[in-house]
């Protein structure tokens, strides 16, 4: 929060400043590069539960690693629901019901700055 309030701040101290480009790109490089290092969350598991997606629990072991080869019991190198348009786009097969981890990405832990170097905000309808 702190940190959206310090670039509404800037923003309005100086307006004349350009605008470096906000809002998800659409771009996929965060779920190739961190689609097998992520976990679900216990609201992701009861969401999936209660959807029938079985397919979902299935590739997320006991540990709560997600996009786990059921048959290997392995983590994949990227999100297997990643669906590549062209180079430069791409988008989530299962946007609606991603997990909580994709949803919040990037985090105050990213400086709200994606693997692109692109700021988002908080503002739920800019998250990919």
């Amino acid at each position: 929060m702190m940190i959206e309030a310090l670039f509404r701040l800037w923003d309005k101290v100086c307006p004349d400043k350009p605008v470096q480009r906000r809002g998800c790109l659409g771009c996929g490089t965060c779920c190739e590069h961190f689609g097998g290092y992520l976990h679900a969350s216990d609201a992701d598991l009861e969401r999936w539960r209660q959807l029938g997606r079985h397919d979902l629990l299935e590739m997320v072991n006991s540990l709560g690693w997600i996009w786990v080869d059921p048959k290997e019991n392995r983590r994949g190198g990227r999100c297997p629901f990643l669906k590549r348009i062209d180079g430069e786009k791409a988008h989530c097969a299962i946007h609606d019901i991603k997990p909580d981890i994709c949803r919040e990405y990037p985090s105050l832990d990213h400086g709200r700055h994606c693997v692109r170097g692109i700021y988002i905000p908080r503002d739920r309808s800019t998250i990919h």
